[in-house]
């Protein structure tokens, strides 16, 4: 036999040993690992656009890449997903600023996830909206008369309130009453309320089908610009399922810049959720899509609402 055949075959032979070895080496070592397993839990929204970093991550599969598997639960609002996440009724809570500074106050603190919203005057999603017939026409018309917020002692009683002071309206010269968002428009044209506080994609919907006016951006108006909502999950609940909860993480930053780029699949998953048409979507405002909630942004909150006397110094 040619000496140089038998050099190949004996290293030939030396490398399939080696490779087999390191198989089995991984074999080993991977066979105790346990299998992936699906991860359930449930989110508690308000079916608006400030919710698409959910909608997108459940909607194009990025969940499941990260072995999560969501149940959506639409609530009212801040207050009362925050209520639910305390008595377990879902395990992340999306919510605005206000409510979360209020629940630590009162209940304890909540522990930071990632994703949230940004408005400004160019990241505008929101309408102070009344009639087109009502003769209200700025802001200072609506002293006396009477304002549906989807919450009261929330981010949207303290928007109205601070926009409506810049204009001399004072809280006791103005009412306000609680309705979901989804019952605003019909109570607004039945006359049972004169100004409705309307976010996207309800506020383009109800544009579109007309004799409706927009006064403007009750947010904008009272903060210019502000970190309004996050998702948050119970301390104890995020060391008992760190890894869940950090896949969550990992999701929704995977998800933001899909969100910000707003393209068919985003009006797709959002439309999924709302029922609102994607023609409608395309029009709507939008907030600016976040990784994270600066805590600067609480601490900002706090002070907003010891100006407005909801919170005491």
């Amino acid at each position: 036999m040619n000496k140089y055949r038998l050099i190949s075959y004996v290293l030939l032979g030396f490398f399939a040993t080696l490779f087999i070895g390191l198989g089995i080496r991984w074999l080993m070592h991977h066979s105790n690992e346990p299998p992936s397993e699906i991860s359930k839990i449930k989110i508690g929204i308000i079916p608006i656009t400030d919710c698409a970093q959910i909608y997108v991550a459940k909607y194009t599969g990025i969940f499941g890449k990260y072995d999560l598997e969501v149940e959506l639960v639409p609530l009212a609002g801040g207050a009362t997903i925050l209520q639910a996440l305390s008595a377990g009724s879902v395990d992340i809570a999306f919510s605005n600023l206000a409510s979360v500074v209020f629940y630590e106050k009162n209940v304890g603190k909540l522990q930071r996830l990632e994703g949230g919203t940004f408005m400004n005057a160019q990241f505008s999603e929101a309408g102070l909206v009344v009639r087109a017939d009502s003769g209200i026409n700025n802001l200072s018309d609506l002293r006396g008369k009477t304002i549906a917020v989807n919450s009261l002692k929330n981010i949207v009683d303290l928007a109205v309130l601070r926009a409506l002071r810049k204009q001399g309206v004072t809280a006791p010269q103005i009412h306000l009453v609680e309705l979901p968002f989804k019952d605003m428009e019909a109570a607004l044209r039945a006359g049972r309320i004169d100004a409705a506080t309307l976010p996207e994609p309800i506020l383009t919907r109800a544009m579109g089908s007309g004799n409706l006016k927009n006064l403007g951006d009750h947010f904008v108006l009272a903060f210019g610009e502000i970190y309004s909502t996050g998702y948050l999950t119970l301390t104890n609940q995020f060391s008992s399922r760190k890894d869940v909860f950090q896949r969550f993480n990992d999701a929704i930053y995977e998800a933001t810049p899909i969100t910000n780029a707003y393209g068919p699949e985003v009006l797709s998953a959002i439309s999924q959720v709302t029922k609102v048409t994607q023609s409608d979507l395309l029009r709507s405002g939008r907030p600016r899509f976040v990784d994270n909630v600066p805590e600067s942004a609480m601490e900002q909150m706090k002070t907003w609402l010891e100006e407005e006397g909801f919170l005491e110094h």
